[in-house]
């Protein structure tokens, strides 16, 4: 009411009076009725928010400008490989390996409920992580980052250990 040339009273009449004779008009681009006397403005802003994207905000690298980080930021992007290739999704597998590890236990509980011993159970047989590298020298498995530090020292060893017996 201060200042306003409509009062709230009149604006709800003026919206029921156009709402019963449909003088309302739909937003092409945002799908939002309004009266049409308004209907004019809000498309000519609602086109220029839905035609522009918002550039995301990186808080560190406002922070580190006008400092020398900024250079080493610069500097560390040009070299980081922004294709890397999607890794090979296997939740299947992975899901598949802990049920089996839950079963495994669940005989566990139940042998030990009943008065056994663990040593009677066969052995468990081994989980190997889909995700992990082997080396071609020592046959062993690796995260792919240790493996790349592991194949390189592991091929200069002239002594080294009989690799793991070949799982069946």
């Amino acid at each position: 009411d201060s200042g306003d040339p409509l009062s709230a009273e009149m604006l709800h009449v003026q919206v029921a009076s156009a709402v019963e004779q449909g003088g309302l008009g739909q937003c092409s681009f945002c799908g939002r009725k309004f009266l049409c006397t308004r209907l004019e403005k809000h498309v000519s802003v609602c086109s220029k928010s839905q035609g522009s994207k918002r550039k995301v905000f990186d808080s560190s690298r406002a922070r580190a400008r006008g400092t020398e980080l900024e250079q080493y930021q610069q500097w560390n992007c040009s070299e980081r490989p922004q294709n890397d290739p999607p890794r090979r999704n296997n939740w299947r597998q992975k899901h598949e390996v802990f049920i089996q590890t839950l079963r495994q236990a669940r005989q566990v509980q139940q042998v030990l409920s009943k008065g056994g011993k663990v040593a009677d159970l066969p052995p468990l047989p081994p989980i190997e992580n889909p995700d992990y590298t082997a080396c071609p020298y020592c046959r062993r498995r690796f995260a792919p980052q240790a493996a790349e530090r592991h194949i390189p020292k592991c091929k200069t060893i002239k002594s080294r250990p009989p690799p793991p017996p070949q799982r069946r």
